[in-house]
């Protein structure tokens, strides 16, 4: 009985520690070997009482048209990725069964009356230290403001490391700067 127990214990213990570095083994995979692709952003700035402050990433290229008069059900579907003239990420095909390659990520999605089937990224949330997030948040409207005046496409995007199905979030643009370099341009700026 004692044997028993103690094996018990063993497997439970192996699957506690299996689990969770699983989940993290895929992740860091796909930064380590995925392919970078670029996601035009739209903003808002939410907050989590348990994970703090982020800014929510609403996507540029988050649909993709269909002919298909067929019923679309909700998610997960694959989808393939290509990058436009620009360099951006656009999805060129979707699958409910997998596709394979490394331009191939996992999303959400619902069918969208207009003949069209949108997504929702699994990375669509950019977590900042408390005492940058205001300002980051600022800059990031800014952004969008002023190419919205200039009647222009935001300077605002993300790069993501795409790899086996699974995307992850690597670093949030400001007019072609990353965030935090963008903040400190910033508060150098007011310093003067």
């Amino acid at each position: 009985m004692k044997n028993l127990r103690l094996l018990l214990f063993a497997v439970f213990a192996i699957v506690s520690v299996a689990a969770p570095v699983s989940i993290i083994w895929k992740y860091e995979a796909a930064l380590r070997h995925g392919v970078t692709y670029k996601f035009r952003t739209k903003p808002v700035d939410p907050y989590d009482a348990f994970r703090g402050r982020y800014v929510t990433l609403d996507f540029a290229a988050d649909s993709l048209d269909t002919a298909n008069d067929g019923y679309w059900r909700k998610g997960p579907y694959y989808v393939r990725l290509a990058n436009d003239a620009e360099g951006f990420a656009k999805p060129v095909a979707a699958s409910l069964t997998p596709l394979t390659g490394s331009d191939v990520i996992m999303v959400d999605s619902a069918w969208n009356h207009n003949q069209s089937l949108r997504f929702t990224y699994p990375f669509n949330r950019y977590y900042l230290p408390e005492d940058l997030a205001s300002l980051a948040e600022q800059l990031y409207q800014r952004a969008n403001r002023d190419a919205a005046d200039r009647e222009s496409t935001p300077e605002t995007y993300v790069t993501v490391s795409v790899y086996r199905g699974v995307g992850v979030l690597k670093e949030l643009y400001l007019h072609g700067r990353p965030v935090r370099e963008a903040i400190s341009a910033e508060l150098e700026q007011d310093r003067r």
